[in-house]
């Protein structure tokens, strides 16, 4: 145990303090203050359409952060696809095509690795709100965003 400790220490790991279920009760609390705070975002962008571009973007860092925590966390992985799908709404009638891709694939891991019922809910809401987007509101390709696998939804890089 002290040896791998040691290499995760000369790699730049830490263990999670306190193990995985601590990882886990961690990731939950993220995910339950994310979750609260899009309900306030939510409520402010119903009373004033100007602050849309504003939102989301530290629910998405709370989630974020859960998922680096447990990334067998359903709940935070279904939310980061409503969440994103809600940021890619650029407020013109268009589209980000890179938030919409991240959207779908976080609904879809929610789909495959089985979430629960209300879990299956917002994924199954995310993937047919996306499909329901015509194709002239979303002005870039693909190919256009950077897929790297470092990277979290562009807010933050990774650590492992």
């Amino acid at each position: 145990m002290l040896i791998a400790a040691l290499i995760c220490v000369a790699a730049g790991f830490s263990p999670p303090v306190g193990g995985l279920k601590a990882a886990a009760t961690r990731s939950q609390d993220l995910t339950a203050a994310a979750e609260e705070l899009l309900r306030v975002e939510k409520k402010i962008a119903a009373s004033n359409d100007r602050v849309g571009s504003f939102l989301y973007g530290d629910v998405l860092s709370l989630l974020d952060e859960a998922i680096d925590h447990d990334s067998s966390n359903l709940h935070a992985r279904a939310l980061a696809g409503e969440v994103l799908l809600l940021r890619s709404n650029q407020g013109d009638g268009t589209y980000d095509i890179c938030y919409l891709l991240d959207s779908r694939d976080e609904a879809e891991y929610v789909l495959k690795h089985g979430g629960g019922p209300a879990d299956t809910v917002i994924a199954h809401n995310v993937i047919r709100a996306i499909q329901l987007i015509p194709p002239e509101a979303i002005p870039d390709r693909p190919s256009s965003c950077e897929r790297d696998e470092e990277q979290r939804h562009g807010t933050q890089t990774r650590s492992s």
